[in-house]
């Protein structure tokens, strides 16, 4: 589970090889009416919609940064300009809108739809909860070593973990020691 600057596309591709599932949403675009995931992408049929209807098959191949080959399907201008959204959708004052495909663009697909649904909202929420922990755990010192070399840096970290837990366990104990006692002792 993590925050949007690991839900990347070769993020998502790596998580797959390795049979991780990654809990992570995509940024919303501030324009959705006419951002790239408001067009109908058909990876499988090389073809792009746009929001008012118009299909695009044809579409020139060309190179991410990584210089692995992506397509990017450009929509006729003067087909654009008849459009009501035009001038929000197309911010280039001599060619019409175009849209680039994600190399992994299926997976970003598939992240997108699993972002809308209640089942992932609800996993979602359990990460402010581990944020919170991480943050309880940097104040007492989990954020720094205080010690050279590994051995003596993992025993700083058991002990900064334990005092957090214990911390924890009075909370949920209300101070009461006696109940605490019991159920430690039926524990072990």
């Amino acid at each position: 589970m993590a925050d949007g600057a690991y839900g990347t596309g070769d993020n998502r591709a790596d998580c797959a090889k390795r049979d991780t599932d990654l809990v992570s949403p995509l940024a919303v675009p501030r324009d959705a009416a006419v951002a790239k995931m408001a067009f109908t992408i058909d990876v499988s049929a090389h073809s792009v919609t746009c929001p008012q209807g118009h299909t695009l098959t044809t579409y020139t191949e060309t190179k991410d940064k990584q210089g692995r080959p992506v397509k990017t399907f450009t929509f006729d201008r003067t087909t654009g300009e008849a459009c009501p959204l035009f001038a929000q959708c197309v911010p280039s004052k001599t060619q019409g809108r175009s849209i680039t495909l994600h190399y992994h663009e299926d997976l970003l697909q598939a992240a997108r739809q699993r972002q809308a649904t209640a089942e992932f909202k609800n996993m979602y929420k359990l990460r402010s909860a581990v944020e919170r922990k991480i943050t309880e755990l940097t104040e007492h010192g989990a954020k720094q070593a205080r010690y050279l070399g590994t051995v003596l840096s993992g025993w700083q970290a058991q002990w900064i973990g334990a005092a957090v837990n214990l911390k924890r366990l009075f909370k949920l104990f209300q101070g009461d020691l006696n109940w605490m006692r019991n159920v430690l002792m039926a524990m072990g």
